[in-house]
């Protein structure tokens, strides 16, 4: 099997929905777990550490899409406007 078919099949609805159930899943059970050493702030907020590292990250994504338009990506003749 090349590595577009298998690509393609993890591309499915299906797939992505039980990707999604597992990751409600977790988070759910992270509810249940129970915290006897408390070491940081989010540690007694059930389901931080989830939150915390989703909107990371976003914000990791967000960035680098930002700074990529910025300055890495040119269009197609960009070398070639210089000598005008």
């Amino acid at each position: 099997m090349k590595l577009l078919e298998i690509v393609e099949v993890l591309r499915t609805k299906k797939v992505r929905r039980i990707a999604y159930g597992v990751l409600i899943l977790l988070i759910i059970t992270d509810f249940f777990i129970p915290r006897h050493e408390v070491h940081f702030f989010g540690d007694e907020i059930p389901g931080f550490w989830s939150l915390f590292g989703f909107i990371a990250c976003v914000l990791i994504i967000v960035v680098s899409k930002w700074i990529g338009h910025l300055g890495l990506m040119q269009h197609e003749n960009y070398y070639d406007e210089g000598d005008v």
